[in-house]
């Protein structure tokens, strides 16, 4: 009779595990993207819109907008980026973006002097990186 009450001991404890491991693992975060992100996301804002995609080991980073109509990427050869809240900004090989991903919206500019004096500030910051 005891061995009987140790193994129901022990069946429920074992539940009780397993049903905390998977109220865990789902407890993530449960956020709908519109697009979800792939194996080679590295980043991706607000709904998945835009994402930062890695080419290939060898290969630089691209900042890909899934709004572009015909799909396109917004900024090839991404040289650095830095999040601050929503909005992203982006430098790349060729051109300055300011992202906001609240609103799936973005500026892009070539001459960094486009911009406010408090972005150029962490534009340049990027830069030296």
């Amino acid at each position: 009779m005891k061995r009987r009450y140790i193994f129901i001991l022990i069946l429920l404890s074992l539940l009780v595990i397993t049903t905390t491991i998977i109220f865990l693992v789902n407890l993530g975060d449960n956020t709908k993207y519109k697009y979800p992100s792939g194996k080679d996301t590295v980043e991706y804002f607000g709904d998945g819109t835009f994402q930062i995609y890695r080419g290939g080991p060898h290969d630089p980073l691209i900042l890909y907008n899934h709004l572009a109509d015909p799909p396109e990427n917004t900024v090839d050869n991404i040289v650095s980026y830095k999040i601050k809240k929503n909005i992203v900004y982006v430098v790349g090989e060729k051109s300055f973006i300011k992202l906001d991903s609240s609103t799936n919206t973005y500026e892009q500019k070539k001459p960094i002097s486009d911009f406010t004096s408090k972005d150029r500030e962490i534009f340049n910051k990027l830069m030296e990186k």
